[in-house]
């Protein structure tokens, strides 16, 4: 992608690593900035000259200057998604860098795992989802004043409940974000809502990442024995099925029936099933998880390297050891 095309798509706004990669040398980055064709807003982040200043181009530059990783967030992602009585006002950031940057004028949230359903990019700027925007300025606001917030992006088609339940449940408590609220907010729009199955899929993939494991696909739909499924946490590359329990769900002969005919189901269709339960420890089923993905990822290397006419394939594809693969 050229400089032009790139900038934009990002507010005017240029980063220098994305300058060089674009094959701009640092002796021609340095003779735009002097002949004031770059302006520098940030450190290693430049503006193009020409493009009016906004809110937005600050918002962008923020994220861009703090590296890889990061998101507008809190309010400044609430102001951005245009959800009712947030407005524009400081800028707010999380990353999940464990090195993560001061910039002036900017408020900086760490978080230690990032999943792929808790941030996206809209009109060009990394942000974290509706769902866990409003769960991280669940303590600045009332139930009814998110739930206003809530319903306005529901409408608007930028959130869906069953998001706001999987956000929800995963997430720890953390200073600013106040679960018991947010969880106020879900049971007034989702008849007998409450934390339960979709919360121990949430901590086990957070668990998982940070444990250094890929992220796993979360609720992955499968048919299988003529049934349709959803896996709580698949790794759909090497077929690994891990379904989450709880001891709720098994309290009646008949869930217990229901639960080992879909297992049969699932390995009489090819996949490999693990099963975590809700005493296990994050660590315990990281190293199981983990143990389980390199010897899928070695068993199916063997059939490869086997197989008449196959090329031979180094290595393992997807995990090795405690290896995470982006």
């Amino acid at each position: 992608m050229s400089i032009t095309a790139l900038a934009q798509r990002q507010w005017g706004l240029v980063t220098y690593g994305q300058a060089i990669r674009c094959g701009l040398s640092p002796e021609k980055i340095q003779r735009r900035v002097a002949s004031g064709r770059w302006i520098r807003v940030r450190r290693g982040v430049y503006a193009v000259a020409g493009v009016p200043p906004s809110w937005e181009q600050a918002v962008t530059a923020a994220v861009l200057a703090a590296g890889a990783g990061a998101v507008a967030s809190h309010g400044t992602a609430a102001a951005l998604w245009g959800l009712p009585g947030f407005e524009r006002g400081d800028l707010e950031i999380t990353t999940d860098r464990p090195d993560q940057r001061r910039l002036p004028g900017v408020r900086t949230h760490r978080t230690s795992v990032f999943l792929r359903a808790e941030h996206t990019i809209r009109r060009g700027i990394p942000m974290t989802s509706v769902a866990r925007t409003l769960a991280d300025v669940s303590a600045r606001r009332t139930v009814a004043q998110l739930g206003a917030a809530a319903d306005a992006a529901i409408r608007e088609g930028s959130l869906g409940l069953h998001d706001l339940r999987l956000c929800v449940d995963g997430l720890r408590p953390a200073p600013g974000r106040h679960l018991r609220t947010m969880n106020s907010v879900g049971a007034r729009r989702l008849p007998g809502y409450e934390a339960g199955e979709s919360g121990l899929q949430m901590r086990f993939a957070r668990g998982l990442v940070a444990a250094g494991c890929p992220e796993p696909t979360i609720e992955h739909r499968v048919r299988a024995g003529g049934k349709r499924y959803r896996i709580d946490l698949a790794y759909t590359d090497v077929m690994l099925a891990i379904e989450v329990d709880g001891w709720d769900v098994h309290r009646t002969r008949t869930a217990f029936d229901r639960d080992r005919a879909r297992a049969n189901d699932l390995v009489a269709a090819g996949w490999t099933l693990l099963r975590l339960t809700a005493s296990m420890s994050d660590t315990e089923a990281a190293h199981v998880t983990r143990s389980t993905l390199v010897r899928l990822a070695s068993h199916g290397d063997a059939k490869r390297t086997n197989a008449p006419g196959s090329p031979d394939v180094p290595g393992m594809h997807g995990v090795r050891g405690s290896e995470r693969v982006a």
